[in-house]
């Protein structure tokens, strides 16, 4: 990442895609007890590193596996105003529980393509976060298509690259190059570490697979997306 933008004041919506088997108990947790102080939490980590935030909304999409979740295998909430909508906020994620996923991989890119096309602001000095937990690989894009209620308009993986570069995306996209960050937490050796290289404006933070991204504390998870929110 380049250089902050020292003193620049932002409006910023962040997509927050969190697997939500059973192992990701203790990060979905985590996420929940914190919910009421997250616009305060990441506004502080920004302020460190010398950017504001004027305002900030947050979207949830919840991923699990289409083969053994059906319609619990994406779960997605509208954008809330924080802290203005910490109420609703606070419930969406109390609702969430983490449980299914079947055998390991999950459908953790098509959920990336999902926050790509979310109702983005496109402000000149915004930003479009886009944050994936995992603790486990992907499933490739298309690989659970004969299931009930995968989406019949997914991308694969060259079109999930050609939408993130924002040169020959649908027209309907509100994500733009110069605003987009993308914040990945996701085991060494995955699909995810090899995408991380191929997305410009990308952070890729390994995790371990097997303590349910307990090691990483929600401090150092927002100075992290901070950092990358803050770049120019």
């Amino acid at each position: 990442m380049a250089d902050n933008n020292f003193g620049k004041s932002r409006k910023v919506d962040m997509v927050i895609c969190i697997d939500g088997t059973g192992s990701m108990t203790p990060c979905i947790e985590t996420v929940k007890a914190k919910a009421i102080m997250f616009k305060d939490e990441f506004a502080n980590a920004m302020t460190a590193l010398g950017s504001s935030v004027d305002s900030m909304r947050v979207k949830i999409i919840v991923f699990r596996d289409y083969k053994s979740d059906g319609q619990q295998a994406m779960e997605q909430s509208p954008f809330f105003e924080l802290p203005g909508d910490n109420p609703e906020f606070e419930k969406y994620l109390a609702d969430i529980q983490a449980n299914g996923g079947g055998d390991n991989p999950e459908n953790g890119l098509e959920a990336l393509y999902y926050a790509m096309k979310s109702d983005f602001t496109t402000g000149e000095k915004d930003r479009q976060v886009i944050v994936l937990f995992t603790d486990d690989d992907a499933l490739d894009l298309k690989e659970r298509a004969a299931e009930p209620g995968y989406p019949a308009d997914m991308v694969d993986m060259t079109e999930l690259i050609t939408a993130w570069t924002c040169c020959s995306q649908d027209p309907s996209f509100k994500l733009k190059d110069k605003l987009k960050r993308l914040v990945i937490f996701a085991p060494e050796g995955t699909k995810y570490q090899k995408l991380a290289t191929q997305l410009n404006r990308s952070v890729f933070r390994p995790v371990d697979r097997a303590d349910g991204m307990k090691s990483l504390t929600f401090e150092t998870i927002m100075n992290i997306i901070a950092a990358s929110a803050s770049a120019s």
